[in-house]
Protein backbone atom coordinates (compact mmCIF):
# COMPACT_ATOMS: atom_id res chain seq x y z
CA UNK A 1 0.00 0.00 0.00
CA UNK A 2 2.45 2.48 0.73
CA UNK A 3 4.28 1.90 -2.56
CA UNK A 4 1.34 2.50 -4.55
CA UNK A 5 0.95 6.34 -2.82
CA UNK A 6 4.23 6.87 -3.60
CA UNK A 7 3.59 6.19 -6.79
CA UNK A 8 -0.02 7.88 -7.05
CA UNK A 9 1.62 10.93 -5.05
CA UNK A 10 4.56 10.90 -7.72
CA UNK A 11 2.05 11.02 -10.75
CA UNK A 12 -0.04 14.15 -9.27
CA UNK A 13 3.14 15.70 -8.97
CA UNK A 14 4.10 15.10 -12.38
CA UNK A 15 0.69 15.72 -13.73
CA UNK A 16 0.63 19.29 -12.29
CA UNK A 17 4.54 19.94 -12.78
CA UNK A 18 3.40 19.63 -16.86
CA UNK A 19 0.45 21.77 -16.77
CA UNK A 20 2.36 24.42 -15.00
CA UNK A 21 5.71 24.26 -17.52
CA UNK A 22 2.73 24.35 -20.25
CA UNK A 23 0.70 27.82 -18.30
CA UNK A 24 4.54 29.08 -18.08
CA UNK A 25 5.58 27.84 -21.91
CA UNK A 26 1.97 29.99 -23.39
CA UNK A 27 3.21 32.98 -21.81
CA UNK A 28 6.71 32.92 -22.99
CA UNK A 29 5.28 32.69 -26.51
CA UNK A 30 5.66 35.97 -28.74
CA UNK A 31 2.04 37.78 -28.57
CA UNK A 32 1.59 36.85 -32.39
CA UNK A 33 1.63 33.30 -31.95
CA UNK A 34 -0.83 33.67 -29.13
CA UNK A 35 -3.06 35.78 -31.52
CA UNK A 36 -2.79 33.01 -34.03
CA UNK A 37 -3.21 30.17 -31.54
CA UNK A 38 -6.26 32.02 -30.50
CA UNK A 39 -7.59 31.89 -33.73
CA UNK A 40 -7.42 28.32 -34.82
CA UNK A 41 -8.82 27.72 -31.85
CA UNK A 42 -11.69 29.73 -32.20
CA UNK A 43 -12.26 28.66 -36.28
CA UNK A 44 -12.07 24.65 -34.26
CA UNK A 45 -14.87 26.06 -31.90
CA UNK A 46 -17.23 27.55 -34.33
CA UNK A 47 -17.01 23.98 -36.64
CA UNK A 48 -17.66 21.98 -33.71
CA UNK A 49 -20.76 24.17 -33.15
CA UNK A 50 -19.31 24.85 -28.92
CA UNK A 51 -19.73 28.80 -29.32
CA UNK A 52 -22.19 31.04 -30.16
CA UNK A 53 -20.15 33.75 -30.97
CA UNK A 54 -21.90 36.01 -33.77
CA UNK A 55 -20.18 38.39 -36.07
CA UNK A 56 -21.90 41.44 -34.05
CA UNK A 57 -20.87 40.37 -30.24
CA UNK A 58 -18.15 42.48 -28.60
CA UNK A 59 -17.19 39.34 -26.67
CA UNK A 60 -17.44 35.41 -27.32
CA UNK A 61 -20.07 33.55 -25.19
CA UNK A 62 -17.57 30.57 -25.71
CA UNK A 63 -16.26 30.20 -21.99
CA UNK A 64 -12.89 28.97 -22.97
CA UNK A 65 -12.00 31.52 -25.58
CA UNK A 66 -13.03 34.08 -22.49
CA UNK A 67 -10.41 32.49 -20.96
CA UNK A 68 -7.78 33.73 -23.43
CA UNK A 69 -9.41 37.04 -24.12
CA UNK A 70 -10.39 36.36 -27.83
CA UNK A 71 -12.29 39.67 -29.08
CA UNK A 72 -14.45 39.83 -32.17
CA UNK A 73 -13.73 41.21 -35.35
CA UNK A 74 -13.55 44.97 -35.75
CA UNK A 75 -16.39 46.65 -37.05
CA UNK A 76 -16.61 49.77 -39.61
CA UNK A 77 -17.22 52.95 -37.47
CA UNK A 78 -20.51 54.59 -38.56
CA UNK A 79 -21.41 58.18 -38.46
CA UNK A 80 -24.12 58.41 -35.99
CA UNK A 81 -26.29 61.01 -38.28
CA UNK A 82 -26.99 57.66 -40.42
CA UNK A 83 -28.82 56.34 -37.72
CA UNK A 84 -30.88 58.84 -37.17
CA UNK A 85 -34.72 58.66 -39.56
CA UNK A 86 -34.72 60.86 -41.89
CA UNK A 87 -37.71 63.75 -43.01
CA UNK A 88 -37.93 65.61 -45.98
CA UNK A 89 -38.65 69.40 -44.97
CA UNK A 90 -40.33 71.76 -47.66
CA UNK A 91 -38.71 75.30 -47.06
CA UNK A 92 -41.56 77.44 -47.69
CA UNK A 93 -40.61 80.05 -51.14
CA UNK A 94 -41.44 83.75 -49.93
CA UNK A 95 -43.62 85.10 -52.71
CA UNK A 96 -42.79 88.22 -54.42
CA UNK A 97 -45.47 91.21 -53.30
CA UNK A 98 -47.66 91.66 -55.90
CA UNK A 99 -50.30 94.30 -57.09
CA UNK A 100 -54.12 93.00 -56.23
CA UNK A 101 -56.89 95.27 -57.86
CA UNK A 102 -60.33 95.38 -56.04
CA UNK A 103 -63.46 96.75 -57.16
CA UNK A 104 -65.31 99.36 -54.48
CA UNK A 105 -68.48 98.27 -53.83
CA UNK A 106 -71.97 100.94 -55.06
CA UNK A 107 -73.34 102.47 -52.04
CA UNK A 108 -77.10 103.83 -52.57
CA UNK A 109 -78.18 107.14 -51.15
CA UNK A 110 -81.31 108.88 -50.33
CA UNK A 111 -83.83 109.12 -53.65
CA UNK A 112 -85.79 112.03 -54.41
CA UNK A 113 -88.17 112.27 -55.79
CA UNK A 114 -89.89 115.70 -58.00
CA UNK A 115 -92.50 116.89 -60.65
CA UNK A 116 -89.25 115.75 -63.50
CA UNK A 117 -89.27 112.20 -61.92
CA UNK A 118 -86.87 110.59 -59.41
CA UNK A 119 -83.25 111.19 -58.49
CA UNK A 120 -80.97 108.89 -56.85
CA UNK A 121 -77.37 109.09 -55.82
CA UNK A 122 -74.58 107.14 -54.93
CA UNK A 123 -70.66 106.83 -53.50
CA UNK A 124 -67.93 103.92 -53.89
CA UNK A 125 -66.97 101.88 -50.63
CA UNK A 126 -63.85 100.24 -50.39
CA UNK A 127 -65.16 96.32 -49.70
CA UNK A 128 -63.37 94.08 -46.50
CA UNK A 129 -61.79 91.06 -48.09
CA UNK A 130 -58.82 88.83 -46.83
CA UNK A 131 -55.41 89.53 -48.40
CA UNK A 132 -52.13 87.99 -47.87
CA UNK A 133 -48.50 89.41 -46.84
CA UNK A 134 -48.29 89.27 -50.76
CA UNK A 135 -50.97 90.90 -52.06
CA UNK A 136 -50.57 95.02 -52.45
CA UNK A 137 -54.30 96.03 -52.27
CA UNK A 138 -55.01 99.21 -55.30
CA UNK A 139 -58.72 100.30 -55.96
CA UNK A 140 -59.86 98.74 -59.55
CA UNK A 141 -62.11 101.19 -61.46
CA UNK A 142 -65.01 100.78 -62.65
CA UNK A 143 -66.27 100.57 -66.61
CA UNK A 144 -69.73 101.38 -66.52
CA UNK A 145 -73.25 101.58 -64.21
CA UNK A 146 -76.59 99.30 -64.79
CA UNK A 147 -79.73 100.82 -62.99
CA UNK A 148 -82.51 98.55 -62.08
CA UNK A 149 -85.95 99.96 -61.12
CA UNK A 150 -89.29 98.05 -59.99
CA UNK A 151 -92.46 99.20 -59.19
CA UNK A 152 -94.32 98.26 -56.67
CA UNK A 153 -94.71 94.71 -56.61
CA UNK A 154 -93.69 94.47 -60.51
CA UNK A 155 -90.65 93.16 -62.56
CA UNK A 156 -87.27 94.48 -61.91
CA UNK A 157 -86.24 95.99 -65.46
CA UNK A 158 -83.24 97.71 -66.76
CA UNK A 159 -83.36 101.24 -67.46
CA UNK A 160 -80.35 102.88 -67.70
CA UNK A 161 -76.52 101.58 -68.51
CA UNK A 162 -73.99 105.09 -67.35
CA UNK A 163 -70.39 105.16 -67.78
CA UNK A 164 -67.77 104.84 -64.98
CA UNK A 165 -67.81 108.22 -63.77
CA UNK A 166 -71.32 108.46 -63.42
CA UNK A 167 -72.80 108.96 -59.75
CA UNK A 168 -76.63 109.62 -59.91
CA UNK A 169 -79.28 109.30 -62.31
CA UNK A 170 -82.54 111.23 -63.35
CA UNK A 171 -85.24 108.87 -63.80
CA UNK A 172 -87.79 111.22 -66.11
CA UNK A 173 -89.73 108.25 -67.13
CA UNK A 174 -91.29 107.57 -63.78
CA UNK A 175 -95.21 108.37 -63.68
CA UNK A 176 -96.49 110.42 -60.98
CA UNK A 177 -98.17 108.94 -58.01
CA UNK A 178 -96.16 105.72 -58.20
CA UNK A 179 -93.34 104.57 -55.59
CA UNK A 180 -90.69 103.19 -57.33
CA UNK A 181 -87.78 100.56 -56.06
CA UNK A 182 -84.05 101.02 -57.58
CA UNK A 183 -80.52 98.98 -57.51
CA UNK A 184 -77.29 100.14 -58.90
CA UNK A 185 -75.26 97.36 -60.15
CA UNK A 186 -71.33 98.20 -60.70
CA UNK A 187 -69.08 96.21 -63.35
CA UNK A 188 -65.55 95.86 -64.01
CA UNK A 189 -62.88 93.75 -63.82
CA UNK A 190 -61.08 92.86 -60.28
CA UNK A 191 -57.83 90.33 -59.60
CA UNK A 192 -58.72 86.65 -58.34
CA UNK A 193 -58.22 86.22 -54.92
CA UNK A 194 -57.07 82.74 -55.70
CA UNK A 195 -54.93 83.02 -58.40
CA UNK A 196 -50.71 84.10 -57.94
CA UNK A 197 -49.74 86.14 -59.79
CA UNK A 198 -53.07 87.97 -59.98
CA UNK A 199 -55.36 87.42 -62.54
CA UNK A 200 -57.94 90.38 -63.70
CA UNK A 201 -61.68 88.46 -64.13
CA UNK A 202 -64.97 90.23 -65.12
CA UNK A 203 -67.55 90.81 -62.06
CA UNK A 204 -70.65 93.09 -60.98
CA UNK A 205 -71.33 94.27 -57.68
CA UNK A 206 -74.75 95.56 -56.37
CA UNK A 207 -76.02 98.10 -54.13
CA UNK A 208 -76.58 95.87 -51.16
CA UNK A 209 -80.27 97.94 -50.11
CA UNK A 210 -82.32 99.67 -52.57
CA UNK A 211 -83.66 102.76 -52.37
CA UNK A 212 -87.27 103.94 -52.63
CA UNK A 213 -88.72 106.75 -54.27
CA UNK A 214 -92.59 108.19 -54.57
CA UNK A 215 -93.11 110.51 -57.25
CA UNK A 216 -95.82 113.45 -56.46
CA UNK A 217 -99.19 114.18 -58.28
CA UNK A 218 -98.30 116.22 -61.72
CA UNK A 219 -102.25 117.55 -61.40
CA UNK A 220 -103.40 120.83 -59.23
CA UNK A 221 -106.87 121.61 -59.03
CA UNK A 222 -108.20 125.09 -57.76
CA UNK A 223 -112.24 126.32 -57.24
CA UNK A 224 -112.59 129.47 -59.37
CA UNK A 225 -116.42 130.01 -58.34
CA UNK A 226 -119.91 128.47 -58.53
CA UNK A 227 -122.99 128.50 -56.48
CA UNK A 228 -124.37 125.59 -54.55
CA UNK A 229 -125.25 123.59 -57.64
CA UNK A 230 -122.19 124.08 -60.03
CA UNK A 231 -118.71 124.64 -59.52
CA UNK A 232 -116.06 126.09 -61.88
CA UNK A 233 -112.87 124.48 -60.95
CA UNK A 234 -109.05 125.47 -63.19
CA UNK A 235 -107.13 121.78 -63.55
CA UNK A 236 -103.12 122.42 -63.95
CA UNK A 237 -101.10 120.06 -65.36
CA UNK A 238 -97.86 119.80 -65.38
CA UNK A 239 -95.80 119.76 -68.76
CA UNK A 240 -92.06 117.79 -68.24
CA UNK A 241 -90.95 119.01 -71.76
CA UNK A 242 -91.72 122.72 -71.28
CA UNK A 243 -91.27 122.66 -67.15
CA UNK A 244 -94.15 124.21 -66.57
CA UNK A 245 -98.53 124.05 -65.70
CA UNK A 246 -101.10 124.03 -68.73
CA UNK A 247 -104.28 125.11 -67.20
CA UNK A 248 -107.28 124.47 -68.30
CA UNK A 249 -110.78 125.29 -66.83
CA UNK A 250 -113.28 122.54 -66.09
CA UNK A 251 -117.37 122.75 -64.61
CA UNK A 252 -118.39 120.12 -62.32
CA UNK A 253 -121.66 119.34 -60.46
CA UNK A 254 -121.50 117.70 -56.68
CA UNK A 255 -120.71 114.00 -56.72
CA UNK A 256 -119.08 113.67 -60.17
CA UNK A 257 -115.54 113.83 -61.50
CA UNK A 258 -113.70 117.16 -62.32
CA UNK A 259 -112.51 116.34 -65.98
CA UNK A 260 -110.20 113.44 -66.32
CA UNK A 261 -107.96 115.44 -63.71
CA UNK A 262 -108.77 112.44 -61.14
CA UNK A 263 -110.33 114.46 -59.01
CA UNK A 264 -113.93 113.84 -57.81
CA UNK A 265 -116.20 117.25 -56.49
CA UNK A 266 -118.10 115.51 -53.08
CA UNK A 267 -120.20 118.72 -52.65
CA UNK A 268 -120.53 122.47 -52.39
CA UNK A 269 -121.47 124.55 -49.44
CA UNK A 270 -121.26 129.00 -47.93
CA UNK A 271 -118.86 129.47 -45.58
CA UNK A 272 -119.38 133.49 -44.38
CA UNK A 273 -120.56 133.90 -48.36
CA UNK A 274 -117.45 132.48 -49.25
CA UNK A 275 -118.09 129.00 -51.97
CA UNK A 276 -116.09 126.09 -50.28
CA UNK A 277 -115.97 122.99 -52.38
CA UNK A 278 -115.22 119.69 -50.83
CA UNK A 279 -113.71 117.40 -52.95
CA UNK A 280 -110.99 113.90 -52.87
CA UNK A 281 -107.66 114.53 -54.97
CA UNK A 282 -105.86 111.72 -57.60
CA UNK A 283 -104.41 109.92 -54.61
CA UNK A 284 -108.41 109.78 -53.19
CA UNK A 285 -106.95 112.04 -50.19
CA UNK A 286 -110.32 114.66 -48.57
CA UNK A 287 -109.48 118.12 -49.30
CA UNK A 288 -111.28 121.48 -49.07
CA UNK A 289 -111.00 123.83 -51.49
CA UNK A 290 -112.43 127.60 -51.61
CA UNK A 291 -112.28 130.28 -53.53
CA UNK A 292 -109.85 132.35 -51.29
CA UNK A 293 -107.28 129.67 -52.47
Amino acid sequence: MKRMDRWMLAGAWTVMALVGTLCVWKTLQPRQTRTWALADELKFAQEQNHCTYGPTDPVPHWDGLAYFGAVAPARPVQNGAESLPRRIIDEPVRRKIRDYAILPLPVLGEAKADLDGARITWTLLEPQVGVTYWMNRIPAKPSGFLVDRQFEGGKVERIAKLGPEARSFNDLSAEPKRTYRYWVIETGDESDLSSYPPVLRPVTKTSLLPVEARTPSAVRVHLVGGDRSTAFLRVETYDRTQKKWIPKTVMAAPGKDVGSSGWTLKGLRFDNFTLVADVSDDAGVDRVLTTKD
